[in-house]
């Protein structure tokens, strides 16, 4: 007879999960806390009064009165530009006004004496008439060549370049001697007292955007926050960016220099958000998806997190997305620890 042999089955081994202790000192207890929301932006610092001068007439430089880096007045002269033509247009014109001033005067004259000889009745009435058409005719003139004299005055002084603003001039691109043309720039001009940053933000954040709304900023390589309040804002949106543009008012004086420079900054919503407060360095990735290790039920758990404000001087955070209860773990996990159970001894 055939007898089989019969194999024992193996069972597998009973898969035994470990569990983690951890102190009181290694946990956190979630607080509650609330922060205020903010909307990030980029600007830059511009000047509010700013003037760009071109010159009105095409001369020759004969004096130049100002350099980049000076500060000047509203009203000084900055650049004297000489055209001949200018002023023998000026002087024609001038000479032509006096002609013709003694001509009404005469014309007026004779209107007098006619009238006189009317009166006594040398004269018929139709000379004097015509005595008073021609000083009429005089006085026209005399209000014509006024004008020309006015307009040669004026094409005169536009030799003349004065300061429309009181500021620093940031350009300057002429030099004694050289000719300009009509319409060509000479000089930039800004007034550093009165600074305020220009930035832009999508056009479906507009909600933030509200005249009145603090701001927090720092200045491209100035690390110190600095604070504006917004004031104006653009009613339409860019077509082609879909941005609104929108300006602030800085709250502490700005030095000159940094007219130009690149703000970061944040817009505070005038509400607090509420969150929860948790130690600045329990977080973890922090730049990229920002997570805590908690322990919840008792578990080991990877919750991920929406900072709304970081704290840095005093190691604080004001998050979202923790549950009551939780308890926040200082001891850095790895995947594989997740779900494992946790013992909390008294040490």
């Amino acid at each position: 007879m055939l007898s089989a042999c019969q194999k024992n089955e193996v069972e597998p081994p009973v898969k035994t999960i470990k569990k983690i202790e951890l102190i009181p000192q290694d946990l956190v207890l979630v607080q509650d806390g609330s922060a205020v929301a903010k909307t990030p932006f980029t600007g830059t610092l511009r000047a509010v009064n700013q003037s760009s001068i071109q010159a009105q007439i095409t001369a020759t430089a004969t004096e130049v009165n100002a350099q980049v880096g000076q500060t000047v007045s509203q009203g000084q002269i900055l650049v004297r530009l000489n055209n001949p033509d200018n002023a023998a247009r000026l002087a024609q014109a001038k000479a032509n006004l006096s002609s013709t001033q003694a001509q009404a005067t005469l014309a007026k004259n004779m209107m007098q004496r006619k009238k006189r000889l009317l009166d006594q009745g040398f004269i018929s009435k139709v000379e004097y008439e015509q005595a008073t058409v021609d000083y009429q005719a005089q006085q026209e003139n005399v209000k014509a060549q006024q004008e020309n004299v006015n307009i040669a005055q004026k094409a005169n002084l536009d030799g003349i370049i004065l300061s429309p603003i009181s500021g620093v001039i940031t350009q300057r691109q002429i030099e004694k001697g050289q000719t300009v043309t009509a319409g060509q720039t000479l000089f930039e001009i800004v007034d550093p007292k009165h600074l305020e940053i220009q930035a832009k933000l999508p056009s479906d954040m507009q909600a933030a955007l509200k005249v009145g709304q603090n701001i927090e900023y720092t200045i491209q390589g100035n690390p110190a926050s600095l604070s504006a309040v917004l004031t104006r804002i653009s009613p339409i949106a860019d077509p082609t960016s879909r941005q609104l543009e929108f300006f602030a008012k800085p709250n502490q004086t700005i030095h000159s220099i940094s007219i130009g420079a690149f703000v970061d900054g944040n817009i505070l919503a005038s509400q607090p958000v509420s969150g929860q407060l948790i130690p600045l360095d329990v977080i973890q990735d922090i730049k990229n998806q920002a997570y805590v290790w908690v322990i919840r039920n008792q578990k080991i758990a990877k919750v991920h997190l929406v900072i709304l404000e970081q704290r840095y001087h005093d190691n604080s955070a004001v998050v979202q997305g923790l549950n009551k209860g939780d308890q926040i773990s200082r001891i850095k996990f790895d995947e594989q620890d997740l779900d494992h159970d946790v013992i909390i001894t008294q040490k």
